[in-house]
């Protein structure tokens, strides 16, 4: 059974005292032992008087606190590993503050809004956008039973296996399981003939080889299978009992709860990425994830956005790639870009990770021990490139790649996926900061009034348009092309079936995810005002992953939700905006499918205002087949 580790409440992080005009800091004296070295007690949260108030201090590398316009002269960025922090985002800004922002914080910490721990389907959010909390690392690394459980499994028995088994394998593996017994009944006799420990001591008895041989494989898969099994009982996702060398719906529930919790494409299947993961200490996977908190926590503070992606790739953190491959380039879009960013991320993270002494499982530990409550610090990252400013000139290009127009749904393997590239005038120079995988139209399914469900091509815009409206924690409302089938679900309890609220959301799961950006069309009036209309186009955050990497969607673009929240923060923190606040909505739908259900969404999210909008331009793209033009009978695209 799943699970569900003790977290704290987040807390906010206590403020320094700071006097005008030089201001300063002071604090009380630690209990600290003095025999300590400077290296052991660096970053220690200490008890301070608040004499004065200085908002935002934050702890330097030789323990000393730093106020925020200080910090700044001395070329550090602050930054908060506090369990309050939210993205830039979600921040908002003044007196506003999106709705969804609470929320946020309760899910970083595997939390329902009634402070309750999630179930093991709601909870691991982060692969959805949501950056945990660092309480749940001080949880995890804590767990020494966990951690012993996993120690006593053999995980090389993972690498054996030769498929990426899932849920659809299970026939088949109940199959080459009942052969295997079978073998083992042949071989039985000739173990105990010669007092062998086990059948694989028969290795090299010739009168068995042939037996032998055909049972060898068949035993490397279930050791395989149940070792792989083990390490998901270790973690809770499955109970002990089920993990017996099958491979049912429960396994597959499993592999992509772990998949969830160790940034992993859920693909429900031990594919080589898991089979590889598998073979980490659990300590050093709790550790990657304090890496990638750190991550983008960093960006978030610095304002940076370049991964590598538009040059020669993101590079390791501390020699730790973070991210799953499919996340770090899109098919046909690996070669660099002329006069791409290198990545500058991974530099700032290893940078503060070495300043805080986060470079192996125990220091972190040690660390979160030490600042229960969390700590703001103040480290010296990398210089910014010379093109950053305050506004910066961005622009944007969806490249739509490959295209087949066909007149009905025919697979294709398709060589160069879609992608969106942003870039910043360079004094002239055209410089790519970001190239990310993306979604184009595709064949959805759509429901016409007759209440008949067909499938329909939906076409994503093509041209230039503008990204203006920029709504955090957005709201989905289903057009009334969407079947009401696609709107419930089963909970498989009491409730029984029940409206898919998280699609509509505010949400990670919601079909915008944490961000949606607006496709807006734009005109200057005689009056020399500018007209601004939309298709129901945009680039938004997506909890659908696989989908991303295949391409397609209803006509959005598609991003990785943690992509989308950082691109969205670099806009907020490098382009003139207005903050506009939660923009209201009425809502209502009647469903009709097993049951009868009412709908509602009251808000469209929280809405910041782009001044001037950033320009978009949509591609073509290559359009592979003999038709050059969507097919018959396209859907509009509003239903995303």
């Amino acid at each position: 059974m799943m699970r569900n580790w003790q977290l704290l409440t987040p807390i906010l992080i206590g403020v320094a005292g700071c006097s005008n005009p030089s201001p300063h800091v002071t604090t009380k004296n630690s209990d600290l032992p003095q025999s300590r070295s400077s290296a052991q007690v660096k970053f220690v949260a200490t008890e301070r008087s608040t004499e004065t108030t200085c908002p935002g201090a934050a702890m330097k590398v030789d323990g000393t606190w730093v106020c925020p316009d200080e910090a700044k002269a001395q070329h550090l960025t602050i930054i908060d590993l506090g369990d309050a922090w939210t993205p830039k985002l979600l921040e908002g800004e003044g007196d506003l503050r999106p709705v969804f922002h609470d929320q946020y914080l309760a899910l970083a910490a595997d939390r329902g809004p009634d402070g309750q721990p999630l179930d093991d389907q709601e909870e691991l959010a982060e692969l959805y956008g949501v950056v945990p909390s660092l309480s749940i690392v001080r949880a995890r690394l804590n767990d020494d039973a966990r951690h012993a459980c996993n120690d006593a499994v053999e995980s090389a028995a993972i690498l054996a296996l030769e498929k990426p088994y899932g849920q659809d394998h299970g026939d088949h593996i109940k199959m080459k399981q009942a052969a295997r017994a079978t073998y083992e009944r042949m071989l039985e006799p000739e173990r105990k003939k010669l007092n062998a420990a086990t059948i694989s001591d028969l290795a090299n008895d010739p009168k068995v080889a042939a037996t032998y041989a055909k049972w060898l494989p068949l035993h490397a898969m279930d050791a395989g299978l149940r070792a792989a099994q083990a390490h998901m009982v270790c973690e809770g996702f499955m109970d002990k009992q089920y993990a017996d060398g099958s491979m049912t719906w429960r396994t597959g529930t499993a592999i992509e709860l772990y998949q969830r919790r160790n940034f992993l494409m859920p693909s429900a299947r031990l594919d080589p990425d898991t089979r590889e993961a598998m073979q980490l200490d659990s300590r050093e996977q709790d550790f990657r994830l304090a890496l990638r908190i750190l991550r983008e926590r960093v960006a978030d503070a610095s304002g940076l956005i370049e991964d590598g992606t538009a040059d020669g790739g993101p590079t390791p953190v501390l020699g730790r790639m973070l991210d799953p491959e499919p996340m770090r380039a899109a098919r046909g879009g690996e070669a660099p870009l002329p006069n791409g960013a290198p990545d500058l991320i991974s530099p700032a993270v290893e940078s503060a990770a070495k300043q805080l002494g986060w470079t192996s499982p125990t220091e972190v530990k040690q660390f979160l021990a030490r600042n229960p409550k969390g700590i703001r610090v103040a480290l010296a990252l990398p210089a910014l490139p010379a093109y950053y400013s305050a506004h910066m000139d961005l622009s944007a290009e969806v490249d739509r790649g490959d295209v087949w127009y066909d007149d009905t749904p025919i697979p294709r393997m398709i060589r160069h996926r879609p992608t969106i590239t942003v870039s910043v005038n360079d004094n002239g120079v055209k410089r790519p900061l970001i190239r990310w995988p993306t979604t184009i139209g595709g064949w959805s399914d759509v429901s016409l009034p007759s209440g008949q469900v067909v499938q329909k091509w939906k076409e994503s815009d093509v041209g230039p348009r503008v990204w203006r409206n920029v709504y955090a924690a957005p709201t989905w409302l289903p057009p009334a092309a969407t079947p009401d089938r696609d709107l419930v679900k089963n909970t498989y309890g009491p409730k029984g079936w029940q409206v898919k609220t998280s699609i509509m959301g505010p949400g990670p799961h919601t079909a915008f995810g944490l961000v949606l950006m607006l496709h807006e069309n734009e005109q200057q009036q005689p009056d020399g005002t500018m007209k601004y209309w939309d298709n129901g186009i945009g680039t938004h955050g997506s909890a659908s992953v696989t989908s991303i990497v295949n391409g397609n969607s209803h006509g959005c673009h598609r991003l990785y939700n943690q992509l989308a929240v950082r691109l969205a923060d670099f806009l907020l923190t490098h382009r003139n905006h207005e903050v506009k606040g939660q923009v209201p909505e009425y809502y209502r739908r009647q469903i009709n499918y097993k049951g009868h259900f009412l709908a509602k969404v009251d808000t469209r999210g929280f809405l910041y205002q782009m001044t001037p909008p950033v320009p978009v331009n949509v591609l073509k793209g290559n359009i592979k087949s003999a038709r050059k033009s969507p097919p018959r009978n396209s859907a509009a695209a509003r239903a995303d």
